[in-house]
């Protein structure tokens, strides 16, 4: 997959990214897209010496994109996508981007069926199901302003509700409690008029199942924060390693594009009882 754009008011010049594609089908006509890549800035901060670029200070960046796209026909896909951009926090201040992105494609020759990636539980054997479950995930959070330096913990628990609905594909929803070491930092350099170091957050989102690797994607509202969150839309992509009904993994959360949290995380799935089947079981 590959890509161009042009950052606000051409600040960063023109943007160049290029990211492999994991596709998980949802219904028979929607699909859910992962994307995770590298992108390259023709004016990054360090080049042009622009104090005013926050947003992306080094030619190359990390891309990472989720996207849900509508089959029309055969050849003919429209998409509607979400494009992160940022350094990883190798040089600061490195706020990033973020772009939403409406693409229309059409294939020159028609699709052809592929193997699939093994299961880890056998379709005949799937039933769908819900389950409630907490993640705890200790992380890092790079300075937001010139007047922090270096990197501070933070620690996020998370309380989600699922619904596997096949064994490639689950969606549900998450409310996260950050303790953000930072924003101490920042009450003290901006006189914050939010004094409490405890963000709250919630996003709906897919997950998407390949064997014991899953890959989660979500979007939601930032329900209590530091005042100086300009736009209070959360966003989180995360590889996860599934065993049994644990999990470990590696996420990055981002504020209306600017990636703050890297994390770590743990959790763990109680699958919640299924109401017995109504039908008479063959002899």
């Amino acid at each position: 997959m590959a890509d161009w754009s042009v950052s606000p008011h051409s600040i960063c010049g023109y943007r160049f990214g290029l990211a492999g594609k994991m596709r998980t089908p949802l219904t028979s006509w929607l699909d859910w897209d992962v994307g995770l890549g590298a992108a390259g800035f023709t004016k990054p901060a360090n080049l042009t010496g622009d104090t005013n670029n926050v947003y992306i200070t080094t030619p190359l960046t990390f891309l990472i994109g989720t996207s849900l796209s509508v089959r029309c026909s055969d050849r003919l896909r429209l998409s509607l996508g979400l494009l992160h951009t940022s350094n990883g926090a190798l040089r600061l201040p490195n706020r990033g981007l973020n772009y939403f992105q409406l693409g229309l494609t059409y294939a020159l020759t028609r699709p052809t069926s592929v193997s699939s990636v093994p299961l880890t539980e056998p379709v005949e054997n799937f039933l769908p199901y819900h389950a409630l479950g907490f993640t705890l995930s200790p992380g890092l959070v790079a300075a937001r302003h010139s007047s922090q330096q270096g990197l501070f913990l933070c620690y996020d628990l998370s309380l989600n509700y699922e619904y596997h609905h096949s064994p490639r594909v689950a969606y549900g929803a998450t409310v996260d409690f950050w303790y953000n070491f930072s924003h101490r930092e920042q009450v003290v350099w901006y006189h914050d008029n939010y004094t409490v170091p405890v963000y709250v957050s919630m996003l709906a989102f897919v997950e998407g199942f390949w064997g014991p690797l899953s890959i989660k994607a979500g979007m939601g509202p930032v329900l209590a924060a530091s005042s100086r969150v300009g736009i209070p839309f959360y966003e989180r992509v995360a590889l996860y390693y599934n065993f049994g009904h644990n999990y470990v993994g590696i996420g990055i959360n981002a504020h209306a594009g600017q990636a703050e949290f890297v994390e770590w995380s743990y959790g763990h799935r109680f699958r919640l009882p299924s109401r017995p089947s109504t039908l008479s079981s063959r002899p």
